[in-house]
């Protein structure tokens, strides 16, 4: 199911991206230090988007590089506590 949703996502990003471009077609001017670009607005706002997802991206990757870090140290605690209590479960109790 959670597929199917994010099948019909990706298609409706897609629709509404081709939707931006077919209305903001005409050409943008670009000026910077080494020249000018003339490009459709769709690109650019494309690039910008882009942009902004791999700075959100590069923001984020320290804190899940930690978590993992955290999340591995945890797992191999509870492994530990997990084979402590198996071989307390094999010791007989005594009266």
């Amino acid at each position: 199911m959670l597929r199917i949703i994010k099948i019909f996502l990706f298609i409706l990003i897609i629709l509404s991206a081709l939707a931006v471009h077919l209305r903001n077609d005409q050409a943008v001017s670009f000026d910077y230090y080494l020249g000018t670009i003339d490009l459709p607005f769709s690109l650019f706002l494309v690039t910008a988007v882009c942009l902004g997802v791999v700075l959100g991206i590069l923001a984020i990757l320290p804190s899940l590089i930690r978590l993992e870090r955290e999340k591995s140290s945890l797992s191999s605690k509870i492994r530990l506590t997990e084979k402590e209590l198996d071989t307390l479960r094999i010791i007989p109790v005594k009266d």
